[in-house]
């Protein structure tokens, strides 16, 4: 299936049109394996059971990739997670920030089943891979979750935190990953309070402090109404 989307190099006139040809998806991918093991702990506590393998690499179908700001679900056991997300273009190789929306029910079942059901969403905004190559550990990565009336702070790292691209080459070689036209969710880090939290809205930001920039993405969840059957 044919999925193009419309990206922007920030900071440029670039305009990007991305023909997303494979989507391939991270689990249990921080760099220290026991913040690893506390959001196996998270998912433990809704009945989720542990990988038989870490890090995981599975591929999604590559029309759930999108840079909406509105999603639909079926149930309020839904939830977003931030992730840094890599793009292989034709002459380069972009990172923007994304949340591979999940549907935690399903992933009592299989977590690849759970990451088919919604969208991955994605920020129309990217930046050459290479302008933060050299300092990628440093990039901040935060998101925001609607709690009542007011957005608060979900979850609160750096890129450090998860696994480097460059750690990940041989399980994208394996997998041609890392073909032109195809998409990488890089997996997330723990909550801030170590607790799942079913939300209408998120916000996702990706924050350089070396070059002072940031990419944003916000996106809302509607829970569609209750089926006749």
């Amino acid at each position: 299936m044919e999925n193009v989307l419309n990206l922007e190099e920030k900071n440029s006139n670039n305009q990007i049109a991305f023909n997303v040809h494979h989507m391939f998806n991270a689990g249990f991918s921080g760099s220290d394996q026991k913040d690893v093991q506390k959001h196996v702990s998270e998912l433990a506590k809704l009945g989720i059971p542990a990988p038989n393998t870490i890090p995981m690499l599975f591929p999604v179908s590559n029309n759930l990739a999108t840079t909406s700001q509105n999603i639909q679900v079926q149930h309020s056991h839904t939830s977003g997670e931030i992730e840094y997300v890599l793009l292989w273009g034709k002459d380069d190789i972009y990172i923007t920030v994304g949340s591979d929306h999940t549907d935690r029910l399903a992933e009592k079942y299989g977590i690849p089943l759970s990451k088919q059901v919604y969208p991955n969403i994605l920020a129309s905004s990217v930046w050459p891979f290479s302008d933060i190559k050299d300092h990628f550990d440093q990039i901040e990565i935060l998101s925001w979750v609607n709690q009542g009336n007011s957005m608060v702070i979900y979850q609160k790292g750096k890129l450090g935190d998860l696994m480097s691209p460059e750690k990940w080459v041989e399980h994208f070689n394996k997998m041609n990953a890392n073909n032109t036209g195809n998409v990488f969710f890089s997996g997330t880090i723990d909550t801030k309070e170590g607790t799942l939290v079913f939300g209408d809205r998120y916000i996702l930001e990706l924050n350089d402090p070396v070059l002072n920039r940031s990419i944003k993405h916000e996106y809302s969840v509607e829970v569609l109404q209750t089926p006749i059957l």
